[in-house]
């Protein structure tokens, strides 16, 4: 199964690849993840998932793709059950065209398929794009009443 959502972001390709990298500023932007490790091809990093910031679950991943300016991914699971989340970074009319999936395989995809599924992770991942977004294009920080409103709106 194959999730996709894109979001033109008015800011050059090596704005949104260093905000995407710098996995240290990922609480000032993203609310649905931390990311903790370093950026490079083949490295091993936690991914903390969630919205509550302080209930967040622990994934490892591997960095599966990295090419800078252009391309990020996180691969979770083994063997039965993997999960590639990725970051496409195209040169755009008007800055960057960015494009978010997630490629679910072998297990993964009997657990979590359907419609309902499928529409609230792309409605999350449509959240991050957004968040991403306004924090290249205007430096704005994800705020703790900002963290609060969508924990409760859940």
């Amino acid at each position: 199964m194959i999730i996709q959502s894109e979001i033109e972001i008015a800011a050059p390709p090596m704005k949104v690849w260093r905000a995407l990298c710098d996995f240290g500023s990922y609480r000032k932007w993203n609310p649905c993840r931390e990311v903790l490790g370093v950026a490079g091809l083949g490295e091993k990093v936690t991914l903390m998932i969630g919205l509550n910031p302080e209930k967040r679950r622990k994934i490892p991943a591997i960095i599966s793709a990295f090419e800078p300016g252009r391309s990020l991914s996180f691969r979770t699971g083994r063997f039965f059950s993997s999960d590639t989340e990725s970051f496409v970074i195209v040169p755009g009319r008007r800055g960057t065209l960015l494009r978010h999936s997630a490629e679910l395989t072998g297990l993964s995809v009997l657990l979590m398929r359907g419609k309902w599924f499928e529409s609230n992770l792309r409605a999350v991942y449509d959240k991050v794009n957004k968040a991403l977004n306004k924090y290249v294009t205007s430096g704005s920080q994800l705020t703790m009443s900002a963290r609060n409103r969508r924990r409760a709106g859940r």
